[in-house]
């Protein structure tokens, strides 16, 4: 879901004839498109399976805005976002929201409070979430992936 297929049409058949949209959801139905005399495609829903066997799965697309932000609570979502970037990236997250050594060591709750309050939310825990997970969404803590790949994925020579 919501990785630009409608979008990608559009291109294709030279139109905007699919509704298109920065959110999930945007696709209710499947749509036939005309990209010429012989070629037409097909427009779908993202789909994916009704529940997640593992609630990370779900926080990792809510992270990137992959499915509906209504689906998980936003701070569930920041906080695994804190817990994340500072096992993979702290000097990012250090950065961005001026955290000092010790509230990255501190726990991913008391670091979200810091960033809450860097951020000048004072104690609008909510608002920061959002806007945590709105600037990772942006890029503003850089490039980043979700998912461990293995060192020594190749084939062997």
């Amino acid at each position: 879901p919501n990785v630009g297929k409608s979008t990608l049409l559009n291109h294709l058949v030279k139109k905007n004839v699919a509704q298109t949209g920065n959110r999930p959801g945007v696709t209710k139905a499947q749509q036939w498109l005309k990209a010429g005399k012989d070629l037409q495609l097909l427009d779908t829903p993202g789909i994916l399976w009704p529940k997640f066997e593992d609630p990370l799965v779900g926080k990792k697309l809510a992270l990137t805005g992959a499915i509906k932000d209504t689906l998980y609570a936003k701070d569930d979502v920041a906080l695994y976002a804190v817990e994340h970037f500072i096992h993979t990236n702290p000097d990012a997250l250090a950065q961005r929201y001026r955290l000092t050594q010790s509230e990255l060591e501190d726990t991913t709750v008391e670091t979200l409070l810091a960033i809450t309050r860097n951020m000048g939310f004072k104690e609008d825990y909510d608002r920061a979430s959002e806007r945590l997970i709105f600037e990772i969404r942006k890029g503003k803590l850089g490039r980043y992936t979700l998912d461990k790949t293995p060192v020594d994925a190749s084939p062997e020579n």
